[in-house]
C-alpha cells in the first residue's frame, strides 16, 4: 500500500503551491480599486464619491479629522451615546487637486486622499506619513434581526519601530500592541475602549459600540472590525505630544470632573464586611492606630434580595452608621449591581414596566437563583427608576459613594454578554453592546447631580466604555488572582487603560482570589502590591483572604511598619496628588503616566510597559518578582534623583534599582517641585500647611498648586486658588507666584518650608528637619534662593 505520509520536502512543496494558489485572491482584495469618481467640498468636509460608497472627510481642528465612509451621501446613523462634541469651530484649511489625490492641509496636518481608491493618507506638514488608511468595506449582514453592515478597515503600518497602545484594559500582560490583535467587548478583567494611540504621535478613535476587533498581527497591517455599522465611522487625532491626543479624545466624549479630596486618600476594602459593627470596629481602630484613612467599602450582600435596596439585620442602624463614621471622618462606599432576583421589591414592576434585558441563571452556588434579571440601561426611564431606588435608600441617609460591580454586564456561568442577542430599548442589543457600564453609570451620577451639588460623584465600575470618564468613573481590574503572574499582568493593563483616555483606575491591591494574610509569602506579595497601587491614580486594597481579615495589621508588625509608611507617603503627597486632580479636569490631563507620553520619541521606552511617570516628578519601577532586592531599570533622558537618598544620576541609562522590602526604586526628575503636606490621618484634618516644598535641581521646572473647598461644584464656577511656582536653574531661583482665586476657609497665611533636594537631604517619607528657607506666604508673589 502506498504511504500518505509526506517528507518535508513533499510537504513544503505542497504548502507552496496552496499559497501561490491562496496569494491571487488575498492581493486582489487587498488591490481592489474603489475610485473616486468625483468630490464636493462643504464648509467643513470634503465629500468624495466612489465607485462603491461615499467618503466625508471633516475637518474638526487643526489636528482633528472625522472619516465617515457610507453606502449613501446622507451619511445616517444611529443613535450614538459616547461623542458628546458634535459642532466644531472649523479652523482655516485649503484642498489642493494633483492628478493622483486630493489634500487636505490645515495649520498642523496634510491629509490626502488617493483618487484611485481613496486610500487616505495622514502627514506630518514636512511631508512625513503617519499612517494610511488604505481601504474600507461595508458588508451587509443581518445580526440579531437588523439588517446592518459589517464595517472593517485596513490601515498601512510605517515602520518596524511603532508601537502600539490604549485600546482599553486586558489581561493578557501586554503593553505595545505592535503585533497583537485585540478583542474590544466587554467581560469581567477586559474593559473595551476603541481608542488606539501610536507613539508616532497619533491616535484613532474608532467610532462604534458594537464588538470590534484591532488586529495587527500581521506588523504592517492593522486591521479594524466591527460587527455591527451603519458607516465606517472614525476619528484621526494628530498630537505629536500625546497628552494633546488623549486631549482630543476627551473633547470629543466628555472631560472628567474631580472627584472628592477624600478618594484621592486609602481605602479599606475586603470581601466582605458583614455587619455595621465589623465595619464600625474596622474604622475605629484605624482611628486608635493613628494609620491614615479616608474610605470604607461595604462589599455585596449587604441587601436582603438583589435588587432591593435594603440592610439586612446585620445592620440594625443604616443612617447611624453612617453618621458615625462621617463624625469618625469617614466616607462609606457601597455596592450596588445592576441585577434584581425575584421577591424583591422591586422585580415585579421592572419586569412589567419591560425594563429587564434578560432573565438568567447563576451557575455557582450559593450566589444561583431561577430568574435574576440585569435592568436595561439603555431605557432612560429605567435609569432613572434605577437611580431613584438609589437616592431613597442610599444616598438619602448620607452615603458617599457607589461600587457598580458586574457593569459589563456579566455574570457566573456566560462567557458572553448578556445584552447580545436581545432587544433593548436603544434597539439591538449586538449594536449598543459595549455601552452598557458607560449607561449605567451615566443613570447615577446624572441622578446624583441633579440631586445635590454638595457631595461630588465617585464611582468604582468593573467596566467602562469610552466617554465613562465624564461619569465620574474610576475602573479597577476585576476578579483577578492573588498571585505574582496576576500582579505583574495588572501594570501593563492599567498604563494601557491610562492611555484609553480615562484617567482613573485602580486594582484589587493583592488580587481578589485569594490570599493569606498569615503566609509569609503573600505578605511579600501584598507589600509590592501595595507600594505599587500607592502610585495609582486611587490607592484601594481589596480581595478574599484566610482568615477574613485585609487590614493593614492583618500581615503582621513588619509588614505593617511598611504599609504605614507608604500610606503616609500618599498623605503627604495629597497637596502634589490633588494639583494633578485639578490639572486633570482642567487640562486632560493623565495623572498615571507611561514613559512614552513623556518620552516619546525615545525609542527605548517603546516596550516599557512596567515603569511609569506618576505625574511630572515621579518615575514609579515596581518590584514584581518574588525575593527580589534589586531590580534594573531604565532612566530616560533627565538626571534623577533617588527619593530616598537624594543620590543624583544621570539619564538613558539602564540602572540597578535596590529594592530591599520596604522600598521600591522611586526616583524624581530633576527640574520637579514636589509639595509635601503634613503627616495627617484623614485628608481633610487640616489645611495643608505647613508644606515642604522639595525642589529638585537640575532643570528648570514648574508645578502649580491647587486647592478648593475639597468637595462639592463650586470649583466649577471658579471657588479655587492656584499658587504657581517656578525653578530657574540657570539662576538658581525659586519663585512662588502671585496667588489667583479664592474660596471659602482659604488659608490667607501660610508657611512654604523649602528644600532643595541633595544626597540625604529632603529625602524619603518624614518631613526634613532642616528647611533650607522658610518662607510667610500671604498671596504675593516671593523669590526663594538656595
Amino acid at each position: 500500500m502506498k504511504s500518505f505520509l509526506l517528507s518535508p520536502s513533499r510537504f513544503l512543496i505542497l504548502v507552496a503551491v496552496a499559497v501561490a494558489s491562496f496569494l491571487p485572491a488575498v492581493q486582489a482584495q487587498w488591490t481592489s480599486r474603489n475610485p473616486v469618481t468625483s468630490f464636493e467640498k462643504q464648509a467643513d468636509a470634503i465629500v468624495f464619491t466612489q465607485k462603491i460608497g461615499f467618503l466625508k472627510v471633516q475637518v474638526c481642528g487643526d489636528s482633528i479629522i472625522h472619516v465617515l465612509y457610507s453606502p449613501t451621501s446622507s451619511f445616517q446613523e444611529h443613535p450614538n451615546y459616547v461623542v458628546v462634541k458634535t459642532a466644531w469651530d472649523t479652523p482655516p484649511w485649503s484642498v489642493e487637486e494633483a492628478k493622483d489625490d486630493i489634500t487636505i492641509s490645515t495649520a498642523r496636518l496634510n491629509v490626502s486622499v488617493a483618487r484611485i481608491d481613496g486610500a487616505i493618507t495622514y502627514r506630518e506638514l514636512d511631508g512625513k506619513s503617519l499612517v494610511q488608511d488604505a481601504n474600507r468595506w461595508l458588508t451587509p449582514v443581518k445580526v440579531n434581526g437588523e439588517d446592518t453592515y459589517r464595517a472593517e478597515s485596513f490601515v498601512n503600518v510605517y515602520g518596524s519601530h511603532e508601537g502600539f497602545y490604549g485600546l482599553g484594559q486586558h489581561q493578557a500582560g501586554v503593553w505595545n500592541y505592535r503585533g497583537e490583535s485585540v478583542d474590544i467587548s466587554q467581560d469581567n478583567t477586559n474593559i473595551a475602549i476603541p481608542f488606539l494611540v501610536s507613539n508616532k504621535g497619533y491616535g484613532i478613535y474608532w467610532n462604534n459600540e458594537s464588538r470590534s476587533r484591532f488586529n495587527n498581527r500581521f506588523a504592517n497591517y492593522l486591521y479594524i472590525s466591527s460587527e455591527v455599522a451603519d458607516a465606517v465611522d472614525y476619528y484621526f487625532f494628530y498630537g505629536p505630544d500625546l497628552d494633546k491626543v488623549v486631549a482630543a479624545y476627551r473633547t470629543l466624549t466628555g472631560q472628567a470632573p474631580m472627584f472628592g479630596k477624600w478618594a484621592y486618600g486609602f481605602w479599606q476594602c475586603k470581601n466582605r464586611y458583614k455587619s455595621q459593627d465589623e465595619i464600625l470596629g474596622v474604622a475605629q481602630k484605624y482611628r486608635d492606630l493613628h494609620i491614615p484613612a479616608d474610605n470604607i467599602v461595604q462589599d455585596w450582600f449587604w441587601w436582603n434580595r438583589k435588587g432591593e435596596f435594603v440592610f439586612n439585620k446585620n445592620y440594625p442602624n443604616p443612617k447611624g452608621m453612617v453618621d458615625q463614621l462621617h463624625g469618625d471622618n469617614f466616607h462609606l462606599m457601597i455596592s450596588i449591581w445592576p441585577f434584581f432576583e425575584p421577591g424583591s421589591a422591586n422585580y415585579d414592576y421592572m419586569d412589567k414596566k419591560g425594563w429587564f434585558v434578560e432573565k438568567f441563571k447563576y451557575a455557582k452556588p450559593p450566589y444561583h437563583t431561577d430568574a435574576m434579571a440585569a435592568y436595561d440601561a439603555t431605557n432612560p426611564k429605567a435609569r432613572k427608576f434605577y437611580w431613584s431606588e438609589v437616592n431613597k435608600a442610599l444616598f438619602s441617609i448620607g452615603l458617599d459613594a457607589w461600587w457598580m460591580d458586574t457593569t459589563e454586564p456579566e455574570t457566573e456561568g456566560q462567557e458572553e454578554n448578556l445584552l447580545l442577542g436581545h432587544k433593548i430599548a436603544a434597539g439591538s442589543g449586538d449594536r449598543y453592546v459595549n455601552d452598557y457600564p458607560l449607561l449605567d453609570t451615566a443613570g447615577v451620577y446624572e441622578g446624583q447631580r441633579s440631586a445635590s451639588d454638595k457631595k461630588r460623584v465617585y464611582i468604582l465600575s468593573r467596566s467602562a466604555f469610552s466617554g465613562s470618564q465624564r461619569n465620574s468613573v474610576t475602573a479597577w481590574s476585576g476578579d483577578i488572582n492573588s498571585d505574582w503572574f496576576s500582579y505583574r499582568r495588572q501594570i501593563p493593563a492599567g498604563l494601557n487603560f491610562a492611555l484609553s483616555g480615562i484617567p482613573y483606575w485602580t486594582t484589587d491591591i493583592g488580587g481578589f482570589v485569594f490570599g493569606s494574610p498569615t503566609d509569609p509569602a503573600f505578605r511579600e506579595l501584598f507589600v509590592r502590591w501595595f507600594q505599587w497601587g500607592t502610585f495609582n491614580p486611587i490607592l484601594r486594597v481589596h480581595g478574599t483572604r484566610n482568615p477574613d481579615e485585609n487590614e493593614l495589621w492583618s500581615y503582621g508588625p513588619d509588614a505593617q511598619k511598611i504599609l504605614v509608611n507608604f500610606d503616609r507617603l500618599r498623605y503627604r503627597l495629597l497637596p502634589y496628588i490633588y494639583s494633578l486632580a485639578w490639572k486633570t479636569t482642567s487640562e486632560a490631563y493623565t495623572p498615571m503616566r507611561p514613559l512614552i507620553m513623556d518620552f516619546r520619541t525615545d525609542a527605548r521606552v517603546a516596550d516599557i510597559g512596567d515603569q511609569f511617570m506618576y505625574g511630572p516628578a515621579f518615575l514609579v519601577n515596581p518590584v514584581t518578582e518574588p525575593g527580589a532586592t534589586s531590580r534594573q531599570l531604565y532612566l530616560p533622558d533627565a538626571s534623577w534623583y533617588d527619593f530616598w537618598s537624594g543620590h543624583l544620576v544621570k539619564g538613558r541609562s539602564v540602572v540597578t534599582g535596590a529594592a530591599p522590602i520596604d522600598k521600591l526604586p522611586l526616583y524624581v526628575r530633576a527640574g520637579s517641585i514636589v509639595p509635601l503636606g503634613p503627616d495627617i490621618e484623614w485628608s481633610t484634618q487640616k489645611p495643608a500647611d505647613p508644606i515642604e516644598l522639595r525642589v529638585y535641581r537640575g532643570a528648570d521646572g514648574n508645578f502649580t498648586l491647587y486647592e478648593d473647598e475639597n468637595d462639592g461644584y463650586n470649583y466649577e464656577k471658579g471657588v479655587y486658588a492656584t499658587i504657581p511656582f517656578h525653578w530657574d536653574d540657570s539662576k538658581q531661583t525659586l519663585t512662588i507666584g502671585d496667588r489667583k482665586g479664592e474660596f471659602p476657609g482659604m488659608l490667607r497665611d501660610r508657611t512654604f518650608r523649602v528644600v532643595f533636594a541633595a544626597e540625604n537631604h529632603g529625602v524619603g517619607v518624614a518631613p526634613t528637619d532642616n528647611a533650607d528657607k522658610v518662607v510667610q506666604y500671604s498671596g504675593k508673589q516671593v523669590t526663594v534662593t538656595p
